[in-house]
């Protein structure tokens, strides 16, 4: 899959975060009304689509930040370890699922996690890179326009 990185634009870049943290708390809030519901189910399936979310969108885009935009501003590189919880706690929850056949207490704690994860790791990223855009001109960063195969 082609992951489109407008990764040198601030405002295009946030607004990416925005909308992979809003569908994963939608998707949060969907998964906490099923297991609230004891539709186990349907909480399955919700942390399944919560998975390809995270797999597809977040971490394709974390890939692309590491290649393009952590190179090119040092100091981010301090957030991979973020991606590195990410990618792992992604994997353990879908073993879990995988294994389990439903949203286990282990599983809802490792989604909880990354959901409070995600927040925390984009606030800092827009700090850091609002900090450098108050430094540069018109909002953007010296990295080049990509499509990369992430």
């Amino acid at each position: 899959m082609l992951h489109h990185c407008r990764l040198d634009n601030f405002s295009e870049h946030q607004a990416e975060h925005r909308l992979v943290a809003a569908d994963l708390d939608a998707g949060m809030r969907l998964l906490r009304t099923s297991l609230r519901n004891r539709d186990a189910q349907g909480a399955y399936e919700v942390a399944e689509a919560l998975l390809d979310i995270w797999t597809e969108r977040e971490l394709a885009h974390a890939q692309a930040e590491e290649l393009w935009l952590y190179e090119t501003l040092p100091i981010l590189k301090t957030l991979r370890r973020d991606h590195d919880l990410m990618a792992t706690w992604v994997n353990e929850t879908r073993e879990l699922l995988d294994r389990e056949g439903r949203v286990s207490p282990p599983a809802l704690m490792r989604l909880e996690a990354l959901e409070t994860l995600l927040h925390t790791h984009h606030d800092h990223e827009m700090q850091y890179l609002h900090s450098y855009c108050s430094q540069e001109t018109a909002g953007t960063f010296p990295i080049p326009q990509c499509d990369s195969p992430l």
